[in-house]
């Protein structure tokens, strides 16, 4: 490995674990802030968001120009045997999930009122629902390349020997601590989903199945979110 490739890699765990959480927590707090006098401040963050994430991939190139096989070492392959019956699984559980709550009032009240906590970062118009929806594709497969394809390769060579379980975890607790700004909630939720995206990395061998959950279960919330002064024309 290149001498510049090692000190990205370094680096880049470096970020991953003491500077993401702070970036995230300045990136929502100007949010919070530009939300009360622009109307375009959402519009703003989800594309801040997109170019943001882009860029981590620049750094994960250039860690990667020297390694053999670099898509490969990323994860990025077609899932084994289990992978694709885990695939299938998770989509066949996505969408009959996603009907059965849309059909069933209560389930969408309760639904909704959970997503309440986040309202600020969900979309209350037809441009940012389309926005959203570019920065969630795009959150899917940066965040599970660097989380899970970089991270836990990273911590497989840092750490030699661990269980890959304990490495699992390990990745999903500084994947959690991205999520610091929501609150305790934020960090727990935001680490289970983690450590779910992590197991299906090592189960599937392949990065691709839980790069698709991790986008699907993010879009549908897109079925459900409904902004109050929406719900009050629509009675």
């Amino acid at each position: 490995m290149g001498f510049l490739s090692f000190i990205l890699m370094q680096l880049m765990a470096a970020y991953l674990v003491l500077v993401e959480p702070i970036l995230r927590a300045n990136f929502y707090r100007n949010l919070k802030k530009q939300q009360q006098v622009d109307p375009n401040a959402r519009l703003l963050y989800y594309r801040t968001q997109i170019l943001w994430e882009l860029s981590w991939l620049v750094v994960l190139v250039l860690i990667m120009i020297p390694i053999p096989d670099p898509l490969l070492w990323l994860g990025i392959t077609l899932p084994n045997q289990i992978g694709w019956m885990i695939t299938l699984a998770l989509l066949f559980g996505i969408v009959l999930s996603t009907n059965l709550i849309r059909r069933n009032p209560e389930a969408l009240a309760n639904m909704q009122r959970s997503l309440e906590p986040q309202s600020l970062l969900l979309p209350s118009s037809a441009e940012e629902r389309k926005w959203f929806a570019i920065a969630t594709v795009v959150a899917g497969i940066c965040e599970e390349l660097l989380y899970r394809g970089f991270f836990l390769r990273y911590l497989r060579t840092v750490l030699p020997g661990w269980n890959w379980i304990i490495l699992v975890l390990i990745s999903g607790i500084v994947y959690g601590l991205s999520r610091a700004y929501q609150g305790r909630k934020g960090i727990l939720t935001t680490t289970l989903a983690g450590f779910s995206y992590a197991i299906i990395y090592v189960l599937s061998g392949s990065i691709l199945p839980a790069m698709a959950f991790h986008i699907l279960a993010d879009l549908r919330i897109l079925f459900f979110w409904q902004p109050k002064e929406e719900k009050k024309k629509s009675r």
